[in-house]
Formats: C-alpha cells, structure tokens, sequence
C-alpha cells in the first residue's frame, strides 16, 4: 500500500502540474494536441471536443502537455499559425510556463490547509512547563505552571507566541500569573549561539491543545509555511555547499522510494506531507532559469524577443546543450546518489 500510495503522489504532482500549463494555454485560446500522463505508449487514451488527446502510459516518472508548433519553438520559424504557441504574446507564453509551477505550489498550500484544518494545529498553552537551571527563568524565580500573560507588552495566548514577542530584545517586561496573583518582573535574557537568539530558558507544557475547524488560523499556518519552508530549504542548501556535502544530500524518485517505509505513506497525514514537500520542491525547481526547464525557457524568449525573435541558431543550439548538460549531470548525480548513498 506504502508504494501504491507513492506512485499516486507521483501521479497526481505531474497531473496539476501538466494540467496547469493545459488550462492557461487553452484559456489563451492555444491548441493543445496531446495531454499525457505517463510516458511510452498509451495504455488508454480518448480525444475530446477540443481535439485533445488524453492518455495514460505506463511510465509514471512525468508526463507531458503537448501544444501546437511546440516542437519547432527553437527553430528560426516565425511562422504564427492561428492556435500554435508560437501564435501567443511573450505575456501569455510565460503564463503558460509559469501556469505548472504555480498549480503545484497552489496544490501544496490546499493540502496545507487542510491538515491545518481536518487534522488540527498544535498549540500549547502559555504556561511553563519547565525551567532549565541557571537560566534567566531560573534565576529571576519564574516556575513550573505560571502562565505568562504578557510580554514587552504584547499579549501572550499561546506559547508559540513568547519567541515573536522577545524578537531580538535582550532585555523583557514580562507578566505572569501565579496562584490568582499577577507579578510584574523584568530582567535580561541569556544568548544561546546554537540558536542564535536570546533565550529565557523554559520549555511549554508536555500536553498539547489540538486545534481543529479553525479557519482563520489553518490560511494564516498554511501560508507563512510555505515562505518558511523555502527558506529552510535554502539555508540547508547554503550549509550543506558550504560543508561540502551538496551532492550527498541530493535524491531523486530511487531514493524516495527506497525512504518511502520511513514516511508514513500508510496514513493520509504522511501521504499528504510528502506530496506538500514535493509539489513545493517542483514548483520552485521548474522555475530555475536551466536551460529546457520552465524557467529556463522564459529566460530563452525574453532574450529572443529583445532580439526580434531572431535569434542567431548558435545561441539556441548552446542553450539546449547547456540545458541537457546540466540536467544529464544532476540526474546522473542524483541517481547515484540514491542507489549508493540513501
């Protein structure tokens, strides 16, 4: 069920994505040929009133959307064939491009939100839980089970808020409750260099609240993930180039199913973060200005446009080298890394 469950990911990522780039193209009145999921020959497949062709092949490690004069778009043709590709403004061929990247990123925020929403968020209550020895809580009498109303003046609900309103203070005005008392105390913070802030040195309570049906709060979580994840993902990449250790800690499709029993894909929570974390990955990727991939492409016609669209044939036969080298390189890197390493 684990690797069902994971080809279905699989599946489903590479259907929005496609199907995005098919919705802007046909919104923008472009003829689309063929729409495959899957690669090799179709197992099944039907044409529909617009002259789609819809196929399922039995390759599922992509799949394609095929539009009119796409094939011949690095050729000198300025040919504008009434529903070719070639036929559409710059602005409607880079929504088209874009339109892949930004269905999947839009997909990974609904699932967001419907974790948030269905399964609940965590939160604890505002009341300390422990407190380490010789810390600023520790030493300026701060207990097990007062709870803290209010900090440098901002009012404190959960204890997921106590970070945001320290910020980057070294100093704090903080208000508890201690057995239907308030108490008043103000005193510096110690800075932990691990964490790289200023720390009062308590931990939340061991019992969490679980918060469901929350609308407000499941868009407000769902949202600020998605920044916060890519930029957790780009400081990992930034420490793991800076130790060296990048290329080990690329994986493709091999080294995720060889992971998939370590991921929960039996239960809907673990299916729906591992397409999350990919749908976010592939939406941000395909965006990369390589050459053949998405991005890269919207580089290749802006540079065409600013030259009339007449492009001298060496620059585009070095971009499509530049591109296949580069990702030859990374599938090769990331394949061997996925049989040797993961």
């Amino acid at each position: 069920m684990i690797y069902i469950n994971l080809i279905i990911v699989f599946i489903v990522l590479v259907m929005i994505h496609e199907f995005g780039h098919y919705i802007v193209a046909r919104f923008f009145k472009a003829t689309v040929t063929d729409f495959s999921i899957g690669f090799g020959k179709a197992l099944f497949k039907f044409t529909d009133k617009n002259g789609t062709t819809w196929k399922i092949a039995p390759i599922p490690l992509g799949g394609y959307v095929k539009i009119k004069g796409l094939d011949s778009i690095f050729s000198n043709n300025n040919s504008k064939e009434e529903g070719s590709f070639q036929s559409l403004s710059l602005f409607q061929k880079i929504s088209v491009l874009l339109a892949g990247s930004v269905f999947n990123i839009v997909s990974a925020w609904l699932a967001l939100f419907s974790i948030f929403f269905f399964f609940g968020i965590v939160n604890f209550l505002p009341i300390i839980g422990s407190v380490m020895e010789n810390s600023p809580a520790s030493i300026n009498d701060l207990r097990e089970g007062d709870k803290i109303i209010e900090i440098n003046n901002s009012e404190i609900l959960e204890f997921s808020d106590i970070p945001q309103a320290i910020g980057n203070k070294k100093n704090i005005n903080i208000l508890i409750e201690r057995d239907n008392k308030i108490i008043n105390k103000n005193f510096e913070l110690s800075f932990n260099k691990e964490l790289n802030k200023f720390i009062i040195g308590i931990s939340s309570p061991k019992e969490p609240i679980i918060d469901k049906y929350n609308f407000y709060k499941s868009i407000k979580n769902s949202l600020s993930f998605i920044p916060t994840y890519y930029y957790a993902s780009f400081n990992f990449l930034q420490q793991s180039y800076k130790d060296n250790t990048l290329g080990d800690q690329l994986a493709g499709p091999i080294g995720i199913v060889k992971n998939a029993d370590q991921m929960m894909l039996d239960q809907v929570r673990g299916v729906l973060f591992l397409f999350i974390v990919i749908s976010l990955f592939v939406g941000i990727f395909n965006l990369l200005p390589i050459p053949l991939l998405d991005g890269g492409h919207i580089v290749y016609f802006i540079i065409r446009r600013i030259f009339s669209n007449s492009l001298p044939e060496f620059v585009t036969r070095v971009y499509l080298a530049v591109g296949i080298t580069i990702i030859s390189f990374l599938f090769i890197v990331v394949t061997y890394n996925d049989i040797f390493y993961k």
